[in-house]
Protein backbone atom coordinates (compact mmCIF):
# COMPACT_ATOMS: atom_id res chain seq x y z
CA UNK A 1 0.00 0.00 0.00
CA UNK A 2 2.82 2.39 0.90
CA UNK A 3 4.52 1.57 -2.39
CA UNK A 4 1.34 2.41 -4.30
CA UNK A 5 1.02 5.71 -2.40
CA UNK A 6 4.61 6.59 -3.26
CA UNK A 7 4.01 5.86 -6.95
CA UNK A 8 0.86 7.98 -6.94
CA UNK A 9 2.70 10.78 -5.16
CA UNK A 10 5.51 10.72 -7.71
CA UNK A 11 3.03 10.72 -10.58
CA UNK A 12 1.23 13.68 -9.04
CA UNK A 13 4.50 15.59 -8.60
CA UNK A 14 5.63 15.03 -12.17
CA UNK A 15 2.16 15.83 -13.49
CA UNK A 16 2.04 18.98 -11.39
CA UNK A 17 5.47 20.00 -12.62
CA UNK A 18 4.39 19.56 -16.22
CA UNK A 19 1.33 21.71 -15.62
CA UNK A 20 3.46 24.54 -14.27
CA UNK A 21 6.32 24.54 -16.72
CA UNK A 22 7.72 27.88 -17.80
CA UNK A 23 6.55 28.86 -21.26
CA UNK A 24 8.97 27.89 -24.03
CA UNK A 25 11.63 30.48 -24.74
CA UNK A 26 11.09 32.36 -27.98
CA UNK A 27 14.11 33.60 -29.91
CA UNK A 28 14.96 35.89 -32.80
CA UNK A 29 18.17 36.65 -34.67
CA UNK A 30 19.71 40.11 -34.91
CA UNK A 31 22.65 41.22 -37.06
CA UNK A 32 23.75 44.40 -38.79
CA UNK A 33 26.12 46.20 -41.16
CA UNK A 34 27.14 43.42 -43.51
CA UNK A 35 28.73 45.97 -45.87
CA UNK A 36 29.23 43.35 -48.55
CA UNK A 37 32.16 44.09 -50.86
CA UNK A 38 31.82 42.32 -54.23
CA UNK A 39 35.09 43.96 -55.36
CA UNK A 40 37.31 42.10 -52.87
CA UNK A 41 38.70 40.01 -55.75
CA UNK A 42 39.26 42.36 -58.68
CA UNK A 43 39.85 39.42 -61.04
CA UNK A 44 36.18 38.36 -60.94
CA UNK A 45 34.51 41.79 -61.19
CA UNK A 46 34.03 41.61 -64.97
CA UNK A 47 32.41 38.19 -64.65
CA UNK A 48 30.06 39.53 -61.97
CA UNK A 49 29.09 42.42 -64.22
CA UNK A 50 28.29 40.07 -67.10
CA UNK A 51 26.36 37.53 -64.99
CA UNK A 52 22.96 37.38 -63.37
CA UNK A 53 22.97 37.57 -59.57
CA UNK A 54 21.86 33.92 -59.43
CA UNK A 55 25.35 32.95 -60.68
CA UNK A 56 27.26 35.07 -58.20
CA UNK A 57 27.63 32.43 -55.49
CA UNK A 58 29.41 30.12 -57.93
CA UNK A 59 31.62 32.97 -59.14
CA UNK A 60 32.60 33.95 -55.60
CA UNK A 61 33.22 30.29 -54.69
CA UNK A 62 35.68 30.06 -57.59
CA UNK A 63 37.73 32.99 -56.32
CA UNK A 64 41.27 32.22 -55.16
CA UNK A 65 40.65 34.40 -52.09
CA UNK A 66 39.40 32.00 -49.41
CA UNK A 67 40.22 33.83 -46.16
CA UNK A 68 37.68 36.03 -44.44
CA UNK A 69 38.03 39.81 -44.44
CA UNK A 70 40.66 41.36 -42.23
CA UNK A 71 40.42 44.43 -40.00
CA UNK A 72 39.97 47.56 -42.05
CA UNK A 73 38.02 45.76 -44.79
CA UNK A 74 34.34 45.19 -45.46
CA UNK A 75 32.78 41.73 -45.72
CA UNK A 76 33.96 39.52 -48.54
CA UNK A 77 32.14 36.37 -49.64
CA UNK A 78 34.14 34.00 -47.38
CA UNK A 79 33.05 36.08 -44.37
CA UNK A 80 29.43 36.25 -45.55
CA UNK A 81 29.37 32.50 -46.11
CA UNK A 82 30.97 31.87 -42.73
CA UNK A 83 28.54 33.97 -40.74
CA UNK A 84 25.46 32.62 -42.50
CA UNK A 85 26.54 29.01 -41.94
CA UNK A 86 27.37 29.81 -38.33
CA UNK A 87 24.03 31.49 -37.59
CA UNK A 88 22.06 28.70 -39.25
CA UNK A 89 23.87 26.12 -37.14
CA UNK A 90 23.40 28.12 -33.95
CA UNK A 91 19.73 29.05 -34.43
CA UNK A 92 17.96 26.97 -37.04
CA UNK A 93 14.47 28.45 -36.84
CA UNK A 94 14.31 31.91 -35.25
CA UNK A 95 10.86 33.45 -34.90
CA UNK A 96 12.07 36.35 -37.06
CA UNK A 97 15.26 38.18 -38.07
CA UNK A 98 16.15 41.86 -37.65
CA UNK A 99 18.85 43.26 -39.96
CA UNK A 100 19.51 46.90 -39.10
CA UNK A 101 20.87 48.14 -42.42
CA UNK A 102 23.99 48.77 -44.52
CA UNK A 103 23.95 45.78 -46.84
CA UNK A 104 26.32 47.43 -49.34
CA UNK A 105 30.03 48.07 -48.82
CA UNK A 106 31.62 51.45 -48.23
CA UNK A 107 32.56 53.58 -51.25
CA UNK A 108 30.53 51.23 -53.43
CA UNK A 109 30.02 53.59 -56.38
CA UNK A 110 33.65 54.67 -56.40
CA UNK A 111 34.84 51.06 -56.25
CA UNK A 112 32.56 50.08 -59.12
CA UNK A 113 34.07 52.77 -61.32
CA UNK A 114 37.58 51.82 -60.23
CA UNK A 115 37.35 48.07 -60.78
CA UNK A 116 34.96 48.00 -63.73
CA UNK A 117 36.54 50.98 -65.51
CA UNK A 118 33.00 51.93 -66.51
CA UNK A 119 31.46 55.35 -66.01
CA UNK A 120 27.94 54.45 -66.97
CA UNK A 121 25.14 55.15 -64.52
CA UNK A 122 22.84 52.45 -65.88
CA UNK A 123 25.51 49.77 -65.51
CA UNK A 124 26.26 50.98 -61.96
CA UNK A 125 22.58 50.85 -60.97
CA UNK A 126 22.25 47.38 -62.49
CA UNK A 127 25.27 46.15 -60.51
CA UNK A 128 23.89 47.62 -57.28
CA UNK A 129 20.56 45.92 -57.86
CA UNK A 130 22.29 42.61 -58.52
CA UNK A 131 24.23 43.03 -55.27
CA UNK A 132 21.03 43.59 -53.28
CA UNK A 133 19.31 40.67 -55.00
CA UNK A 134 22.29 38.40 -54.38
CA UNK A 135 22.49 39.29 -50.68
CA UNK A 136 18.74 38.84 -50.19
CA UNK A 137 18.66 35.49 -51.96
CA UNK A 138 21.78 34.29 -50.15
CA UNK A 139 20.35 35.12 -46.72
CA UNK A 140 17.03 33.46 -47.57
CA UNK A 141 18.92 30.39 -48.78
CA UNK A 142 19.68 29.75 -45.11
CA UNK A 143 16.36 31.03 -43.75
CA UNK A 144 13.77 30.37 -46.47
CA UNK A 145 10.80 30.21 -44.10
CA UNK A 146 11.69 33.01 -41.69
CA UNK A 147 10.20 36.49 -41.77
CA UNK A 148 12.96 39.09 -42.05
CA UNK A 149 12.80 42.78 -41.14
CA UNK A 150 15.49 44.61 -43.14
CA UNK A 151 16.31 48.31 -42.77
CA UNK A 152 17.91 50.64 -45.28
CA UNK A 153 21.34 51.97 -44.27
CA UNK A 154 23.28 55.04 -45.34
CA UNK A 155 25.43 52.97 -47.74
CA UNK A 156 22.35 51.42 -49.36
CA UNK A 157 21.58 53.67 -52.33
CA UNK A 158 21.92 54.19 -56.07
CA UNK A 159 23.03 57.79 -55.65
CA UNK A 160 25.77 57.32 -53.05
CA UNK A 161 26.50 57.34 -49.32
CA UNK A 162 23.82 59.21 -47.32
CA UNK A 163 22.00 60.11 -50.55
CA UNK A 164 18.98 57.82 -50.75
CA UNK A 165 16.07 59.72 -52.29
CA UNK A 166 12.46 59.28 -51.16
CA UNK A 167 10.12 57.70 -53.70
CA UNK A 168 13.15 57.07 -55.93
CA UNK A 169 14.25 54.16 -58.08
CA UNK A 170 16.35 52.54 -55.36
CA UNK A 171 13.56 52.33 -52.80
CA UNK A 172 11.19 51.08 -55.47
CA UNK A 173 13.66 48.30 -56.33
CA UNK A 174 14.36 47.55 -52.68
CA UNK A 175 10.67 47.25 -51.79
CA UNK A 176 10.20 44.76 -54.63
CA UNK A 177 13.21 42.63 -53.66
CA UNK A 178 12.38 42.65 -49.94
CA UNK A 179 8.61 42.19 -50.22
CA UNK A 180 8.77 38.35 -50.22
CA UNK A 181 10.87 38.20 -47.03
CA UNK A 182 8.73 40.74 -45.13
CA UNK A 183 5.40 39.41 -46.41
CA UNK A 184 6.31 35.75 -46.04
CA UNK A 185 3.32 35.22 -43.69
CA UNK A 186 1.09 37.05 -46.17
CA UNK A 187 0.06 39.58 -43.55
CA UNK A 188 2.14 42.51 -44.83
CA UNK A 189 0.54 43.04 -48.23
CA UNK A 190 1.07 46.80 -48.11
CA UNK A 191 4.82 46.62 -47.49
CA UNK A 192 5.87 47.21 -51.08
CA UNK A 193 3.66 50.27 -51.50
CA UNK A 194 4.44 51.74 -48.08
CA UNK A 195 8.18 51.10 -47.99
CA UNK A 196 8.84 52.40 -51.51
CA UNK A 197 7.71 55.90 -50.48
CA UNK A 198 10.45 56.54 -47.93
CA UNK A 199 12.02 53.35 -46.65
CA UNK A 200 9.83 53.27 -43.55
CA UNK A 201 6.58 51.50 -42.70
CA UNK A 202 4.53 49.73 -40.05
CA UNK A 203 4.46 45.95 -40.43
CA UNK A 204 3.13 42.87 -38.67
CA UNK A 205 5.07 40.11 -36.99
CA UNK A 206 4.61 36.54 -38.23
CA UNK A 207 1.10 35.32 -37.48
CA UNK A 208 2.42 32.47 -35.34
CA UNK A 209 4.38 34.94 -33.21
CA UNK A 210 1.96 37.76 -32.49
CA UNK A 211 -1.62 38.86 -32.76
CA UNK A 212 -1.31 41.83 -35.12
CA UNK A 213 -3.82 43.76 -33.05
CA UNK A 214 -1.36 43.86 -30.12
CA UNK A 215 2.23 44.15 -31.41
CA UNK A 216 3.82 45.51 -34.59
CA UNK A 217 7.27 46.28 -35.97
CA UNK A 218 7.97 49.89 -36.91
CA UNK A 219 10.72 50.17 -39.52
CA UNK A 220 12.23 53.65 -39.83
CA UNK A 221 14.64 55.22 -42.32
CA UNK A 222 16.86 57.30 -40.07
CA UNK A 223 19.27 58.06 -42.91
CA UNK A 224 16.97 61.03 -43.57
CA UNK A 225 17.82 62.32 -40.08
CA UNK A 226 21.59 62.01 -40.44
CA UNK A 227 23.88 65.01 -40.17
CA UNK A 228 25.47 63.76 -43.41
CA UNK A 229 22.28 63.30 -45.43
CA UNK A 230 21.99 65.07 -48.77
CA UNK A 231 19.04 64.55 -51.11
CA UNK A 232 21.11 65.20 -54.24
CA UNK A 233 19.29 62.68 -56.42
CA UNK A 234 15.76 63.64 -55.42
CA UNK A 235 13.64 66.72 -54.91
CA UNK A 236 15.96 69.02 -52.99
CA UNK A 237 13.06 71.28 -52.00
CA UNK A 238 11.40 68.61 -49.86
CA UNK A 239 12.41 67.62 -46.34
CA UNK A 240 11.99 63.83 -46.04
CA UNK A 241 13.07 63.95 -42.40
CA UNK A 242 10.19 66.18 -41.37
CA UNK A 243 7.74 64.17 -43.50
CA UNK A 244 8.81 60.96 -41.73
CA UNK A 245 8.53 62.49 -38.27
CA UNK A 246 5.01 63.72 -39.02
CA UNK A 247 4.11 60.24 -40.24
CA UNK A 248 5.70 58.74 -37.12
CA UNK A 249 3.62 60.83 -34.73
CA UNK A 250 0.45 59.82 -36.55
CA UNK A 251 1.44 56.15 -36.26
CA UNK A 252 2.24 56.54 -32.56
CA UNK A 253 -1.06 58.29 -31.93
CA UNK A 254 -3.11 55.63 -33.70
CA UNK A 255 -1.26 52.73 -32.08
CA UNK A 256 -1.82 54.19 -28.63
CA UNK A 257 -5.52 54.60 -29.39
CA UNK A 258 -5.74 51.02 -30.68
CA UNK A 259 -3.74 49.53 -27.80
CA UNK A 260 -0.86 48.39 -30.03
CA UNK A 261 2.72 48.20 -28.76
CA UNK A 262 5.73 48.64 -31.01
CA UNK A 263 9.24 47.39 -31.56
CA UNK A 264 11.25 50.05 -33.42
CA UNK A 265 14.10 49.20 -35.78
CA UNK A 266 16.31 51.54 -37.80
CA UNK A 267 19.89 51.97 -38.94
CA UNK A 268 21.41 55.17 -37.50
CA UNK A 269 20.54 55.78 -33.84
CA UNK A 270 20.16 59.30 -32.45
CA UNK A 271 22.87 60.66 -30.18
CA UNK A 272 26.57 61.20 -30.58
CA UNK A 273 28.94 59.42 -32.94
CA UNK A 274 31.39 58.28 -30.26
CA UNK A 275 34.03 56.90 -32.63
CA UNK A 276 33.93 60.02 -34.78
CA UNK A 277 34.09 62.28 -31.74
CA UNK A 278 37.11 60.49 -30.29
CA UNK A 279 38.93 60.96 -33.60
CA UNK A 280 37.56 64.46 -34.17
CA UNK A 281 39.49 67.70 -34.57
CA UNK A 282 39.32 70.76 -32.35
CA UNK A 283 38.70 71.42 -28.69
CA UNK A 284 36.37 69.29 -26.57
CA UNK A 285 33.14 70.80 -27.86
CA UNK A 286 34.25 71.36 -31.46
CA UNK A 287 35.11 67.71 -32.00
CA UNK A 288 31.68 66.39 -30.94
CA UNK A 289 29.90 64.80 -33.91
CA UNK A 290 26.11 64.31 -33.68
CA UNK A 291 24.68 61.36 -35.59
CA UNK A 292 21.50 63.30 -36.48
CA UNK A 293 20.71 66.89 -37.30
CA UNK A 294 19.58 68.58 -34.13
CA UNK A 295 16.04 69.48 -35.24
CA UNK A 296 15.26 65.83 -36.02
CA UNK A 297 16.93 64.55 -32.86
CA UNK A 298 15.01 66.89 -30.56
CA UNK A 299 11.68 66.07 -32.17
CA UNK A 300 12.35 62.33 -32.11
CA UNK A 301 13.26 62.48 -28.42
CA UNK A 302 9.99 64.31 -27.73
CA UNK A 303 8.02 61.63 -29.54
CA UNK A 304 9.76 58.81 -27.70
CA UNK A 305 9.05 60.46 -24.37
CA UNK A 306 5.42 61.19 -25.23
CA UNK A 307 4.72 57.66 -26.44
CA UNK A 308 7.17 55.62 -24.39
CA UNK A 309 4.41 53.46 -22.91
CA UNK A 310 3.71 51.83 -26.29
CA UNK A 311 7.40 51.30 -27.24
CA UNK A 312 8.81 47.93 -26.21
CA UNK A 313 12.35 48.36 -27.55
CA UNK A 314 14.56 49.95 -30.22
CA UNK A 315 17.13 48.23 -32.43
CA UNK A 316 19.79 50.08 -34.40
CA UNK A 317 23.21 49.52 -35.97
CA UNK A 318 25.55 51.84 -37.91
CA UNK A 319 28.31 52.28 -35.30
CA UNK A 320 29.74 48.74 -35.67
CA UNK A 321 29.88 48.46 -31.90
CA UNK A 322 27.98 46.57 -29.21
CA UNK A 323 26.37 49.44 -27.34
CA UNK A 324 23.16 51.06 -26.07
CA UNK A 325 21.43 54.40 -25.49
CA UNK A 326 18.86 55.51 -22.90
CA UNK A 327 16.07 58.09 -23.25
CA UNK A 328 15.28 60.03 -20.09
CA UNK A 329 12.31 62.04 -18.91
CA UNK A 330 14.03 64.22 -16.34
CA UNK A 331 16.04 61.71 -14.32
CA UNK A 332 13.77 58.79 -15.16
CA UNK A 333 14.65 56.38 -17.99
CA UNK A 334 11.71 55.82 -20.34
CA UNK A 335 13.11 53.86 -23.30
CA UNK A 336 16.36 52.43 -24.64
CA UNK A 337 18.12 51.53 -27.88
CA UNK A 338 20.06 48.34 -28.40
CA UNK A 339 22.91 48.99 -30.85
CA UNK A 340 23.92 45.84 -32.72
CA UNK A 341 27.57 45.13 -33.58
CA UNK A 342 28.51 44.66 -37.23
CA UNK A 343 29.42 41.76 -39.48
CA UNK A 344 31.94 43.97 -41.32
CA UNK A 345 35.31 44.31 -39.50
CA UNK A 346 36.15 47.54 -41.30
CA UNK A 347 36.38 49.55 -38.06
CA UNK A 348 38.58 47.03 -36.25
CA UNK A 349 35.83 45.13 -34.50
CA UNK A 350 35.42 41.38 -34.67
CA UNK A 351 32.39 40.32 -36.73
CA UNK A 352 29.48 39.42 -34.45
CA UNK A 353 25.77 38.65 -34.28
CA UNK A 354 23.24 38.24 -31.47
CA UNK A 355 20.40 35.91 -30.52
CA UNK A 356 17.64 37.38 -28.38
CA UNK A 357 15.16 35.56 -26.20
CA UNK A 358 11.87 37.32 -25.57
CA UNK A 359 8.48 36.86 -23.98
CA UNK A 360 5.86 36.36 -26.67
CA UNK A 361 3.03 37.65 -24.47
CA UNK A 362 4.42 41.18 -24.16
CA UNK A 363 7.52 41.19 -26.43
CA UNK A 364 9.76 42.04 -23.49
CA UNK A 365 13.42 41.15 -24.06
CA UNK A 366 14.54 38.47 -21.63
CA UNK A 367 18.19 38.03 -22.56
CA UNK A 368 20.63 37.88 -25.45
CA UNK A 369 23.79 36.04 -26.38
CA UNK A 370 26.58 37.38 -28.58
CA UNK A 371 28.77 35.27 -30.85
CA UNK A 372 31.88 36.56 -32.58
CA UNK A 373 34.53 35.52 -35.08
CA UNK A 374 37.81 34.93 -33.27
CA UNK A 375 40.28 34.25 -36.06
CA UNK A 376 40.53 37.80 -37.43
CA UNK A 377 44.20 38.66 -36.98
CA UNK A 378 45.69 41.98 -37.88
CA UNK A 379 47.87 41.53 -41.00
CA UNK A 380 48.20 37.81 -40.31
CA UNK A 381 45.34 35.79 -41.80
CA UNK A 382 45.93 32.17 -42.66
CA UNK A 383 43.92 31.31 -45.77
CA UNK A 384 43.72 27.68 -44.66
CA UNK A 385 42.43 28.48 -41.20
CA UNK A 386 38.80 27.58 -40.52
CA UNK A 387 36.84 30.59 -39.24
CA UNK A 388 36.26 30.09 -35.53
CA UNK A 389 33.05 31.53 -34.15
CA UNK A 390 32.80 31.59 -30.37
CA UNK A 391 30.27 32.42 -27.69
CA UNK A 392 31.20 35.81 -26.27
CA UNK A 393 28.76 36.66 -23.49
CA UNK A 394 25.28 36.34 -22.07
CA UNK A 395 23.75 39.69 -21.07
CA UNK A 396 22.04 38.54 -17.87
CA UNK A 397 24.96 36.54 -16.55
CA UNK A 398 27.61 39.10 -17.45
CA UNK A 399 25.83 42.14 -16.08
CA UNK A 400 23.89 40.42 -13.31
CA UNK A 401 20.44 41.41 -14.57
CA UNK A 402 17.21 39.42 -14.91
CA UNK A 403 16.20 40.69 -18.34
CA UNK A 404 16.94 43.34 -20.96
CA UNK A 405 14.61 46.17 -19.96
CA UNK A 406 14.84 49.88 -19.27
CA UNK A 407 15.75 49.60 -15.57
CA UNK A 408 18.40 47.01 -16.40
CA UNK A 409 19.98 49.36 -18.92
CA UNK A 410 20.00 52.16 -16.34
CA UNK A 411 21.63 49.77 -13.86
CA UNK A 412 24.18 48.82 -16.48
CA UNK A 413 25.06 52.42 -17.27
CA UNK A 414 25.64 53.05 -13.55
CA UNK A 415 27.68 49.84 -13.15
CA UNK A 416 29.93 50.76 -16.07
CA UNK A 417 30.49 54.22 -14.60
CA UNK A 418 31.14 53.07 -11.05
CA UNK A 419 32.50 49.51 -11.16
CA UNK A 420 35.74 48.73 -12.99
CA UNK A 421 34.90 45.03 -13.43
CA UNK A 422 31.64 45.78 -15.28
CA UNK A 423 33.39 48.55 -17.19
CA UNK A 424 36.08 46.13 -18.30
CA UNK A 425 33.43 43.70 -19.59
CA UNK A 426 31.66 46.48 -21.49
CA UNK A 427 34.91 47.74 -23.04
CA UNK A 428 35.95 44.24 -24.08
CA UNK A 429 32.59 43.47 -25.67
CA UNK A 430 32.32 46.93 -27.26
CA UNK A 431 34.49 45.80 -30.21
CA UNK A 432 33.46 42.15 -29.81
CA UNK A 433 36.62 41.01 -28.04
CA UNK A 434 39.22 42.57 -30.29
CA UNK A 435 42.03 42.73 -27.76
CA UNK A 436 44.02 45.21 -29.83
CA UNK A 437 41.23 47.76 -29.37
CA UNK A 438 40.53 47.38 -25.65
CA UNK A 439 43.55 49.39 -24.49
CA UNK A 440 42.48 52.30 -26.69
CA UNK A 441 38.90 52.05 -25.47
CA UNK A 442 40.02 51.98 -21.83
CA UNK A 443 41.63 55.38 -22.33
CA UNK A 444 38.48 56.89 -23.85
CA UNK A 445 35.76 55.13 -21.84
CA UNK A 446 34.27 58.40 -20.59
CA UNK A 447 33.26 59.31 -24.15
CA UNK A 448 30.99 56.25 -24.00
CA UNK A 449 29.65 57.01 -20.53
CA UNK A 450 28.56 60.46 -21.64
CA UNK A 451 26.98 58.99 -24.77
CA UNK A 452 24.61 56.61 -22.99
CA UNK A 453 22.00 59.26 -22.23
CA UNK A 454 23.13 62.51 -23.84
CA UNK A 455 21.71 62.81 -27.34
CA UNK A 456 22.43 66.46 -28.18
CA UNK A 457 25.75 68.25 -28.56
CA UNK A 458 24.93 70.57 -25.64
CA UNK A 459 24.11 67.81 -23.14
CA UNK A 460 27.00 65.62 -24.30
CA UNK A 461 29.48 68.52 -24.05
CA UNK A 462 28.23 69.32 -20.55
CA UNK A 463 29.08 65.75 -19.55
CA UNK A 464 32.32 65.24 -21.48
CA UNK A 465 34.04 68.60 -21.30
CA UNK A 466 33.58 69.00 -17.56
CA UNK A 467 34.82 65.48 -16.89
CA UNK A 468 37.89 65.20 -14.68
CA UNK A 469 38.83 61.61 -15.49
CA UNK A 470 40.19 62.46 -18.92
CA UNK A 471 41.02 65.68 -20.65
CA UNK A 472 39.78 65.47 -24.26
CA UNK A 473 42.07 67.30 -26.66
Amino acid sequence: MKKLQLILLLCFCFTGASLHKDPPENKFLNFSDIHFDPFYDSSIVDELIMSDHSSWENIFSGSEIKSVSNYGSDSNFPLLKSVMEEMKERITEPDFIIITGDFMGHDFNENYEKFSELRNQDSLFTFIEKTIRFLTSYITKFYPDTQIFPMVGNDDSFCGDYMIDPQGKFLNMLSEVWEPIVNISENNDSFKTDFSKGGYCLVNFPSNVSDESKFKMLILNTVFFSSNYKNLCGDTLTDPGIVQLEWLENVFRKCRTDGIKLMLSYHIPPGIDIYGTIHGIGDCREKIIPAWKEKYCIEFIRLIKDYSEIIVSHFAGHFHRDDFRIFYEGNNPVSFIHITPSISPVYDNNPAYQIFSYQKTDFSLLNYETYYLKNIKENNLDANETPQWLFEYNFNDTYNENSVYIDAMLNLAMKIADDSSYRESYINFYTCSNESMTDKDRSTWYYNICGFGNFTVDSYAECLCANKVINPK
